[in-house]
């Protein structure tokens, strides 16, 4: 017989995937790494723990036993309406959550204590009636407005006009959470969670800059953000603290360009010395310069543990985490429309 017979009778090999020549066990550990790497692109998102709210977890970025700051950029061009709403949802939305959380669980109610400049709006409690309410439409069984009000009785409010009024309240709570040791006739509750939110810090310093000068603005504030921290490492897992800044960061407008400014408030004698620098940056405006330029700014961040940013990118608002000292959270974000 001829070759050519021999190559008129083959026939083409049928194919063969190659999955089919890999040990069994591959499908399953295929399956492993893909899952792995799904895992690894969602770890950027903060939705979930912004939807949880405070955890008591170690992984949460809203954990216990922290200071956590909430800053937007300081922008002249893009002010909103109702800047106290802009700043001051996702802390309450925070606040509310954990509320519904502990009620649902049956569970005792934590102490919150929430000290703010007497006209800053975001949490009158109208506004934290409103945002449980708008909550309750997601739970089963749904929230009446008596016990929505009757959860707001643990909610102590704290109006103040300047920044001593504020230290004599955190004064106060300081005390009340950490009681002198007497004896005391009616002990306090187990586990008793407290938490704190401290509104417009930043701007109330701001007051003592312009009646002084910056060092002793500086200095005072130090003094207060000590007592958040040494109050947060003593008492850990039973204590959140949330510093809600009203001044923005960032320069201001004069400056935006770049290069070395000052803008002299009121006589503050340095109150906005500006000059560029490397440092926190967000990841959506990286030739914003830089976001500490002042003496106050630097030394509240310095105060605070997990610093989060309140941005818009056009019309859509993000949340991104710019630092993070307790954790590896840094640059995770999430679009956050904001209270259902």
């Amino acid at each position: 017989m001829s070759i050519n017979a021999y190559i008129g009778d083959a026939e083409p090999a049928p194919p063969v995937l190659a999955h089919t020549m890999l040990p069994s066990g591959s499908s399953a550990e295929t399956k492993h790494q893909q899952d792995q790497q799904h895992s690894a692109e969602q770890s950027w998102n903060l939705s979930d723990d912004v939807q949880k709210g405070l955890q008591d977890s170690p992984d949460s970025v809203f954990k216990y036993g922290i200071v956590i700051g909430f800053s937007r950029l300081r922008d002249a061009h893009k002010e909103t309406s109702d800047e106290d709403e802009y700043i001051g949802r996702l802390p309450r939305h925070l606040l509310t959550t954990h509320l519904l959380h502990q009620h649902q669980h049956d569970t005792h109610q934590p102490k919150t204590y929430i000290i703010h400049p007497a006209n800053f709006s975001a949490f009158t409690p109208q506004r934290l009636l409103t945002s449980l309410l708008n909550k309750q439409q997601q739970q089963q069984p749904p929230l009446s407005r008596t016990q929505a009000i009757t959860l707001l009785d643990s909610v102590q409010l704290f109006p103040v006009y300047d920044f001593n009024a504020a230290a004599q309240a955190i004064h106060e709570i300081a005390t009340t959470i950490s009681p002198a040791t007497t004896p005391s006739i009616e002990p306090p509750p187990p586990h008793q969670e407290h938490i704190i939110i401290i509104t417009g810090l930043d701007t109330l310093t701001e007051g003592v800059i312009r009646a002084s000068n910056p060092l002793r603005g500086s200095a005072m504030l130090t003094s207060v953000l000590r007592t958040l921290t040494q109050l947060t490492r003593t008492h850990g897992s039973n204590l959140s603290v949330m510093l809600v800044n009203t001044s923005g960061l960032g320069k201001m407008a004069s400056t935006q360009s770049g290069g070395v400014g000052e803008v002299d408030v009121g006589g503050s004698g340095g109150l906005y010395e500006m000059d560029d620098g490397e440092g926190i940056q967000s990841a959506f405006r990286a030739h914003s310069g830089e976001m500490f330029p002042s003496l106050l700014m630097r030394t509240l961040d310095q105060g605070i543990d997990t610093h989060l940013l309140v941005s818009s990118i056009g019309s859509v608002p993000v949340v991104e985490v710019i630092k993070d000292r307790v954790g590896g959270n840094v640059g995770r974000w999430c679009v956050w429309e904001g209270e259902v």
